[in-house]
């Protein structure tokens, strides 16, 4: 009887400490005289930090989806669509402002350029065979 109270209590303490882990060390003690105290951290707060994974994929989005639109109409054609965004009401201005065409962009569009030369060569080398 003396050996299974001892695994009891063993697999209660391994439960216990499964579950500290889980809730980040924080818990209850209830102590012989019945008191009940917290442990773990004194200050737990919400997290709402700034999202800055989200900025950061939105912001390569953007800059993709910028790119591309500057290789599929050609650069002049893009910015004459700029130009006349420009003379627009005040958010097509905005929209100009973002989307005008900026060094990190240009060098997406050449990448896509290099792409688009890879695929064609490989379209014709399979065309060929």
């Amino acid at each position: 009887m003396v050996n299974e109270t001892e695994s009891f209590h063993e697999r209660l303490n391994r439960i216990q400490r499964v579950r500290r882990r889980n809730r980040g060390g924080m818990g209850f003690v209830i102590h012989p005289d019945g008191i009940v105290t917290p442990i773990g951290r004194s200050s737990s707060r919400l997290r709402f930090g700034f999202p800055l994974r989200g900025l950061i994929l939105g912001l390569i989005a953007a800059i993709a989806v910028k790119s591309y639109l500057m290789w599929a109409l050609g650069i002049e054609i893009y910015a004459l669509n700029i130009q006349s965004l420009l003379s627009g009401t005040a958010f097509e201005q905005l929209a100009a402002m973002v989307l005008m065409p900026d060094a990190l962009s240009l060098w997406v569009t050449e990448r896509y350029d290099a792409i688009y030369a890879f695929m064609q060569a490989g379209l014709a080398a399979s065309n060929a065979a």
